[in-house]
């Protein structure tokens, strides 16, 4: 009961604070990535259960953000999207990204509500905690290239110090368009 008041809590305070902030220069942004995932495993209190792969396969994800210019860092909230083509999943994240010179630095964290659509439908929801940090080197204004890891927090599923990930390389369109 106790992960379901706090992930409340997070929702309600994330939709407060972004409707708080009224820059005049939000911006939409959309992010369409191929991931290639080179470490996949399980970390428990007593084992981690996880391993470089010996192959490489892909998984697309598009990432949906409308986000605030706040100092030197964009702050906002989206949707993003794994599919893994005959399935896909859909969550809504908050963001935050920065930009030093030709290297984007991002972190977003989502979860508690998930729409599943492809073979299997349905809109469900659970105390799963998902953050996300890359880090990524734009080699034009709309292409980047970088590496990320992605972590799983259900402690529903198992005990809080339990967790999944996954190690990413990746490549990135981004596109802005025009208020």
């Amino acid at each position: 009961m106790r992960g379901k008041r706090s992930l409340f809590a997070l929702v309600v305070g994330s939709v407060l604070l972004l409707g708080g902030i009224q820059e005049v220069m939000a911006e939409f942004q959309f992010d369409i990535g191929i991931n290639v995932p080179y470490v996949l495993g399980v970390k428990t209190e007593d084992d981690n259960v996880g391993d470089t792969l010996d192959y490489v396969f892909l998984v697309p994800d598009i990432k949906f953000n409308y986000l605030h210019p706040v100092g030197p860092v964009k702050l906002g909230g989206g949707v993003r999207l794994w599919t893994f083509i005959i399935q896909s999943l859909a969550y809504p994240i908050l963001t935050a990204e920065a930009e030093l010179g030709r290297f984007v630095l991002n972190a977003n964290a989502g979860g508690g509500l998930f729409m599943f659509f492809g073979l299997y439908n349905s809109l469900q929801t659970g105390a799963v905690f998902i953050p996300e940090v890359s880090a990524a080197y734009r080699l034009t204004p709309g292409f980047s290239v970088g590496t990320g890891l992605l972590l799983v927090f259900a402690p529903e599923a198992a005990d809080i110090s339990s967790f999944g990930y996954m190690g990413t390389v990746f490549g990135r369109f981004t596109i802005r368009p025009s208020n």
